[in-house]
């Protein structure tokens, strides 16, 4: 609208100057004084309108200058809204989490730059992180400093584990490393500053839970009818099975529509299942019977609470039920079994638990090592006398084992308690696969250890039977409150 009026006023300017000249010739032909007044007039509107337009233009360059300026504005608040949503890959967790912890400002980080990896094979920390400018005294430098602080031993990096390396905006060599050591804690490497480096324990949420499930298969079956995540599972099986009744019930030959309750604490971390972090009390029906598993310490010397049923008695028995956190029994005692490497058939005096490799065997009772060597068919192993009637042993282990056995003086005479690991789960000698081969004796004669009248353990003492009532009163009236779920 502007232009337009601006163009009117242009024309008229110009229609008033064509006038102004014709008057001016006039008066030259026929004098000023007969035509002053319409000459003076004809310049003042001439004026008037050569005002309008430089005020116009000028309005007219300031509008401009204005609109220029805040293109300029929107331009700049653009590239600044496209700065702060620099972004970090999603799958880049690890780092995510040391961000977030550590409060670091995403644009002081090089996002195309930071990694997540796992250690390989024969990987170490200088392997790790030579490509990347970090030389030999520095990780020397680095090394001592965890040592003397006791922070962490670096020799510890070992294959499978997750690490992260992040750099900065502005330096081409890595600021920070984060190597996670397991689930609840990792690692932190600052490398503009050792003394900065820790170990950051990750913030966790404990929950309790009452789960109650009806065997229509088997135990795995009827915690997942409740229970989703695997690793969960696998906890809630070692707690019923191998830690509260393996003594009471033989959970392979469960029956349809046999139940259980239980009350626990779960750990959990960015809402991911950790561990079981108590087992307060349990019921397992069996047979149309109700064994309750009800917590008590009755030995004020002992480090965690020991299982009794209704009636004071101590659900543990003089033995456990297995040496090790096993995931099924792989071949069992028998007279005649045909062997997986040989082929030939002879008498398998031993039930083998099939198992991780690497996981920790414990002796099955009190007693006293009479043997941990090696044997070419046994490969590394352990015996264990426990008095003149029962003796164990434990086959196949991983050779590493030896190394255990020197720093914990396991060798002849040591005595050993009930639980208290000898060994680790491998398959040294003649085996297949990773497990235990777990082997009895009763009066110097090899028997199925699963068919004996193993000795329990004592009873509730006289002394706390009173407060004993008391917590069993409590629990089972927990337990009998959870409804169980068709």
């Amino acid at each position: 609208m502007n232009t337009i009026f601006l163009l009117i006023l242009k024309i008229l300017t110009i229609l008033s100057i064509v006038n102004l000249f014709l008057i001016i010739l006039k008066i030259i032909l026929s004098g000023f004084k007969k035509n002053y007044t319409y000459i003076l007039s004809s310049i003042i509107i001439a004026f008037i309108l050569i005002a309008s337009i430089q005020k116009i233009n000028k309005n007219s360059f300031k509008k401009d200058e204005n609109e220029f300026s805040n293109s300029s504005q929107i331009i700049n608040q653009t590239e600044s809204i496209i700065k702060s949503e620099k972004k970090l890959n999603s799958n880049l967790r690890l780092i995510q989490e040391v961000i977030k912890k550590n409060k670091i400002e995403i644009d002081s980080i090089n996002t195309d730059k930071c990694f997540e990896s796992v250690v390989k094979k024969n990987e170490n920390i200088t392997s790790i992180l030579s490509p990347y400018n970090i030389n030999n005294s520095n990780i020397f430098k680095l090394d001592s400093y965890l040592k003397k602080n006791n922070i962490f031993n670096l020799n510890k990096i070992k294959q499978g584990d997750k690490y992260a390396i992040i750099f900065s905006e502005k330096k081409d060599k890595p600021s920070l490393m984060a190597y996670n050591i397991n689930n609840e804690s990792y690692l932190l490497i600052d490398f503009n500053d050792f003394t900065k480096t820790k170990i950051e324990k990750r913030s966790y949420e404990i929950i309790n839970k009452n789960l109650s499930g009806i065997i229509r298969e088997h135990l795995w079956q009827a915690i997942g009818d409740n229970i989703k995540e695997i690793n969960e599972i696998d906890a809630l099986i070692v707690a019923i099975a191998q830690k509260i009744y393996p003594w009471t019930i033989d959970f392979y030959r469960l029956n349809p529509n046999d139940k259980f309750k239980i009350i626990y604490d779960a750990k959990y971390i960015n809402n991911e299942f950790i561990k079981i972090n108590k087992v307060y009390a349990a019921v397992f029906q069996h047979n149309n019977e109700n064994f309750y598993a009800i917590p008590f310490k009755d030995d004020t010397s002992l480090k965690s609470v020991e299982y009794f049923d209704k009636n004071g008695k101590n659900l543990r028995n003089f033995f456990l039920r297995a040496p090790v956190e096993f995931k099924r029994i792989s071949s069992r005692y028998s007279k005649s079994r045909r062997h997986p490497v040989t082929g030939r058939v002879k008498a398998h005096k031993g039930t083998d638990f099939a198992a991780k490799s690497g996981s920790p065997i414990v002796s099955t009772a009190d007693g006293i090592i009479t043997a941990a060597k090696y044997k070419k068919y046994n490969g590394y192993y352990v015996k264990i006398k426990h008095n003149n009637t029962y003796e164990t042993q434990y086959l196949h282990m991983q050779k590493r084992s030896v190394n255990y056995w020197k720093k914990n003086g396991i060798k002849n005479g040591k005595r050993i308690k009930q639980g208290e690991i000898i060994g680790y789960v491998g398959q040294t000698g003649l085996a297949t696969g990773p497990h235990v081969c777990y082997r009895f004796w009763k009066n110097g004669k090899q028997v199925d250890p699963f068919k004996q009248n193993l000795p329990p353990s004592k009873p509730i003492s006289k002394k706390n039977k009173n407060s004993f009532e008391i917590e069993k009163n409590l629990w089972v009236s927990k337990l009998d409150s959870i409804q169980y779920k068709n």
